[in-house]
């Protein structure tokens, strides 16, 4: 068996072994290190086609092509969008998911000689962990890749700027052979995703480990945008450019096979021709008028040729990237102090867009005398192969992350003899956590805190570091029918764990008056074990008033 590091990305996907003492790509084939999140079916042969050979046949007569179904887990699409993309009711965002990652796995396995995958570490993205309306997507991707139970033993999801970190650090050491001192400010930018995480390092015994301080991401799809990165942009320029050519309102293009294949050519030429586009965005640097005189390359859309100017392509991003990037890098650069001098880890496929490097350049004024931030490393390859990288020596367990909760979750109490509502979180947001461990609500004192388990009781959750923050959730009918079943008296104990898939467990105890703290979770046995299935699948969001923290 093999242990493999996953970087499922929105545009290109990639997987990686450890060998020899260090992390290596398993290569789809000799030409590329990666494959095209692309899948394609092809109704003539009753086919579906992956990777680069799906990425050829996009636009093509009785193809029909799925890209972006990473961030259509999120469910943040209308149906009707999700049609105008080819989904349907079969073809879900999920099922295509399945289909692309299970041959994915398959085809390394093969490659590696190799029948099974004992542990596969997956990066998911930290926007995913930033509200109750994205967290789900992350426990629909940990769903997925365990139903492949014939092939993979293990699974584990792990934020996308943490992987990273830890092949910085494990970089970092290799090379200059000493151990990595300081913090490290990730910024990872992909095709659908905009990730940042700060991470501490610690050296404990043997191993390296790395401890999120502050995590923050955007991606939520908005309207016909996938995300807020690389493919929200090339659709953005791509449509910029049509409607500017054809005279037809970019809000009535469809996103059909030809505008697809639009969308292809445009970024096959942005690979081929970083080098021009880089010149060209330097020359004109202080002229940014003359752009439009510039033409970058050209573009068929239901039979007429486009031009794509720089000056387009300029607009477009300032329309759809610049915001969301500065927003969140005044984010990150918040949680740093005044003599804070982190180092900076670009990565992911965007970051190596001119437009984007000169933005985060600029805002930390890198190379400046005054720069907070040094710079990690320059290799592109480094910086697209990173995630991927750090996601195999987890692992291997060549490096240890800790589990930092990424929400608060416990509950909302009212006791008979009072008309307050308490909030009693178990598990806090930012706090660190062993998996599989019980923890419990408590009150003031820090005493667990029992209570009457009704229908009517509702949980608590929350995703911002100040507990107030916490809104109320309750359980939708098929989750508290569970929880009624789970009682056996009248007042009992919750606790909550977080196993290593992430999964979140609901334990009901019988309550001892007897029982000293530590003995529930260990020696008494619970009444049952709920596992979370969705969070808008056993949540209802609803206020619950007078709410007092305590």
């Amino acid at each position: 068996m093999v242990n493999l590091g996953v970087d499922f990305g929105s545009t290109y996907t990639m997987v990686s072994i450890y060998e020899n003492g260090e992390p290596k790509t398993v290569q789809p084939s000799h030409l590329t290190f990666n494959y095209p999140s692309i899948v394609c079916y092809d109704s003539d042969k009753d086919k579906y086609f992956f990777g680069s050979s799906a990425r050829e046949k996009l636009g093509k007569k009785g193809i029909t092509g799925y890209r972006g179904f990473k961030m259509l887990l999120n469910h943040h699409m209308s149906l009707e969008m999700l049609k105008e993309r080819n989904y349907d009711e079969k073809n879900t965002p999920e099922y295509i998911t399945e289909l692309f990652l299970r041959h994915v796995i398959e085809n390394t396995l093969k490659k590696l000689n190799e029948d099974k995958v004992d542990l596969l570490v997956i990066g998911a993205p930290e926007c995913w962990f930033q509200s109750f309306q994205t967290i789900d997507a992350r426990g629909t991707l940990r769903d997925i890749c365990q139903q492949f139970k014939d092939i993979v033993n293990r699974v584990e999801l792990r934020s996308e700027p943490t992987n990273a970190a830890a092949f910085c650090v494990w970089n970092f050491e290799k090379k200059r052979k000493e151990p990595f001192d300081g913090n490290i400010l990730v910024v990872d930018y992909g095709g659908g995703t905009l990730d940042t995480a700060l991470v501490s390092v610690d050296h404990a015994g043997e191993k390296v480990q790395i401890k999120p301080e502050m995590l923050s991401g955007i991606g939520e799809n908005k309207d016909k945008e996938i995300g807020k990165a690389g493919i929200a942009y090339q659709e953005a320029v791509v449509r910029k450019a049509i409607s500017e050519a054809l005279k037809i309102p970019e809000a009535e293009l469809e996103t059909n096979s030809s505008f697809d294949r639009a969308v292809k050519e445009f970024e096959d030429a942005l690979v081929a021709d970083c080098d021009f586009v880089d010149e060209t965005f330097e020359d004109f640097a202080a002229v940014p008028d003359q752009l439009a005189d510039e033409n970058f390359t050209s573009i068929e859309f239901n039979g007429d040729t486009v031009d794509i100017d720089f000056a387009q392509m300029k607009r477009a991003y300032n329309e759809t990237i610049y915001e969301p990037l500065q927003r969140v890098l005044d984010e990150s650069s918040a949680e740093l102090s005044a003599d804070a001098k982190p180092y900076l880890a670009l990565v992911g496929g965007f970051c190596n867009f001119y437009l984007v490097r000169e933005q985060i350049q600029n805002y930390f004024n890198m190379g400046g005398v005054n720069s907070k931030v040094k710079t990690l490393f320059h290799k592109e390859e480094d910086r697209e192969k990173a995630i991927a990288y750090g996601a195999c020596l987890l692992a291997n367990r060549v490096m240890d992350v800790c589990n930092v909760a990424n929400f608060g979750i416990g509950m909302y109490i009212k006791y008979s003899d009072r008309d307050q509502v308490f909030m009693r979180y178990a598990i806090n947001f930012g706090q660190e956590y062993i998996p599989e461990k019980i923890y419990f609500a408590r009150d003031k004192s820090q005493a667990i805190a029992p209570m009457m388990l009704t229908e009517a009781d509702t949980f608590l959750l929350n995703f911002h570091k100040k507990p107030e923050y916490g809104f109320p959730a309750r359980p939708k009918a098929k989750f508290a029918d569970a929880l009624n079943k789970a009682k056996h008296k009248s007042i009992v104990v919750v606790g909550f764990s977080i196993d290593g898939a992430e999964r979140i467990k609901v334990h009901i105890f019988n309550y001892d008056f007897e029982a000293s703290d530590d003995r529930y979770g260990t020696d008494i046995p619970p009444a049952a074990t709920i596992a979370l299935s969705t969070f808008k699948g056993s949540f209802d969001n609803l206020k619950v008033p007078n709410a007092k923290q305590l």
